[in-house]
């Protein structure tokens, strides 16, 4: 019988512990959680995607441009232009003037969206740029201040059928209603602005009108 050297007896130990854990930590235990993950909550294992008629738009987790960008929810500003590939691009330079540039030109792009806004009414996180530049949420009060826009849009898209105030009471239904805390007690409330658009969408499939270019 041949007997191994120490060393290489050593070595191979350690090789096989090494694949035993790689199968363990690589494969397995991911498996498992994902399998659980998927259980307790499908939509967030699977991406939180936004599936309006059977088809995926993207994810509740990514701020998205959309078609008719009057009629929607406007999330904070992103120098990325909502693209993946450069997402946390736009708070890395470290310039401050370049950053006062961003937001003044974020301040003065709302302020044409929403006419009419009392810019004090404005909460700063609405013209500051987020890390990923994809951020989908925005405080209650910046959803607030964008219902006079959408719901005067929304009517005109009616023509006239609901009046704005209906649409008011609808939209500030939305809010409420996917109202969140990031943190117990003393955390400030949000609510993601893919949600409430996607409400909206589907205020306009159940009364038929979706613009043709909305969903492409």
């Amino acid at each position: 019988m041949v007997k191994l050297n120490p060393y290489l007896k050593i070595m191979r130990s350690s090789a096989i512990m090494a694949v035993v854990m790689i199968l363990f930590l690589g494969f397995i235990i991911p498996s498992i959680t994902a399998e659980i993950a998927e259980h307790i909550d499908p939509g967030s294992a699977m991406g939180s995607p936004v599936e309006i008629n059977g088809k995926v738009y993207g994810s509740y987790l990514l701020a998205e441009a959309f078609n008719n960008s009057s009629l929607f929810f406007q999330a904070r500003p992103s120098v990325t232009s909502y693209n993946l590939s450069e997402s946390g691009s736009c708070t890395g330079s470290g310039d401050s003037s370049q950053s006062l540039n961003f937001t003044l030109k974020a301040l003065r792009e709302f302020e044409s969206k929403n006419p009419g806004v009392n810019l004090s009414s404005i909460p700063f996180a609405m013209i500051a740029y987020s890390a990923s530049g994809l951020d989908p949420n925005i405080p209650v009060e910046g959803a607030y201040i964008q219902i006079p826009r959408i719901a005067s849009n929304l009517s005109i898209l009616f023509n006239g059928s609901l009046s704005i105030s209906v649409f008011e009471s609808d939209l500030m239904q939305y809010i409420n209603s996917s109202e969140q805390q990031n943190f117990p007690i003393f955390g400030s409330y949000y609510t993601n602005t893919m949600v409430l658009n996607v409400d909206i969408i589907n205020l306009m499939i159940k009364n038929g009108v979706v613009p043709k270019s909305l969903l492409d």
